[in-house]
């Protein structure tokens, strides 16, 4: 069965519009992280906690809440949730990364023991 889709000659446009600001908004706040912020809300979106980046960063957890605490700050994005819907939205993650797992988590652990 096909279906006719009629729109304004001007809807295109608007569209276009808003998704060009929304990129250009993501791109402005990607250039505001550093490397090292970018790396550690990737990691932070995908699972891990403060303890678990420091020890795959092999940095202080003080100083992955320094990071995660400026990256919130200059996003202006206070919890995790929206930390993660703008690591997706900006593609910093992918909704096909496997979950990290109870074996990653074990492995991080049997890493801080040795």
């Amino acid at each position: 069965m096909s279906r006719n889709v009629f729109r304004s000659p001007g809807a295109g446009r608007s569209l276009e519009r808003q998704v060009g600001n929304d990129e250009s908004k993501h791109r402005r706040l990607f250039n505001v992280l550093t490397p090292r912020q970018l790396e550690v809300l990737r990691l932070v979106a995908e699972g891990y906690s403060t303890k678990q980046i420091a020890l795959k960063l092999g940095i202080s957890a003080k100083t992955v809440e320094t990071h995660r605490a400026q990256l919130t700050e200059r996003l202006d994005i206070h919890h995790v949730a929206g930390l993660v819907r703008y690591a997706l939205e900006a593609g910093i993650i992918s909704m096909h990364q496997p979950a990290l797992g109870q074996a990653d988590k074990r492995n991080l652990v049997d890493e801080e023991l040795n």
